[in-house]
């Protein structure tokens, strides 16, 4: 493991245990309706965090961060189960830094994320629920998303070298964990699931 994905699951160790424990597959995927409100707050935590992502330039650091959006997924998926389209009331986000250094650890809880997502769409196929009926954003890119993993950790490996830019990933991966335990707490938004 490279200097920077050790000090990145070293640094994050707390916050990841926290949102692990919020995000526990026996309450959240039980149900269908338990589904839908996690997925709702799951887009509520994406959409403006990968809007604001969007917004710098990633060429620099041999990712692709267009390729590796959800948003729509999970737009899809909402669709799929019966929402049109969410309201985004409320739903604004502002990066603790805009550098790409603090960006590449956000991308490493997202695309974190994403590989926890197989384990996700083994529960939600006990539903019956898999990537053509609403289960497309837990499949996450499917059989590519082991090599997605592995392109990104080469690539922010080869960006973020020097102690600075390292602790500044950490810094954004720890910030991305607390937005979305704090996405996943907010139940006063998500009280309508249809």
């Amino acid at each position: 493991m490279s200097s920077l994905f050790a000090r990145l699951k070293s640094g994050t160790e707390q916050q990841h245990r926290e949102l692990e424990t919020l995000i526990d597959p026996m309450k959240n995927f039980c149900s269908l309706d338990a589904y839908k409100t996690h997925l709702l707050k799951t887009w509520a935590f994406y959409r403006p965090l990968e809007a604001e992502l969007a917004a710098l330039d990633w060429s620099t650091t041999g990712t692709e961060f267009e390729s590796r959006r959800k948003t729509a997924l999970i737009e899809d998926d909402l669709r799929i189960l019966g929402f049109p389209h969410p309201a985004e009331k409320d739903n604004k986000m502002v990066l603790g830094r805009t550098n790409l250094n603090f960006a590449v650890g956000c991308l490493y809880v997202m695309e974190g994320a994403t590989l926890g997502g197989q384990v996700i769409s083994r529960h939600l196929a006990k539903l019956g629920i898999g990537p053509g009926n609403g289960g497309l954003f837990f499949n996450g890119y499917g059989e590519k998303t082991g090599a997605m993993w592995k392109s990104f950790q080469v690539s922010a490996t080869h960006y973020c070298v020097v102690e600075g830019q390292i602790a500044e990933a950490v810094e954004g991966a720890r910030w991305t964990f607390e937005k979305f335990r704090d996405s996943m707490n907010r139940e006063e938004l998500f009280n309508h699931v249809p």
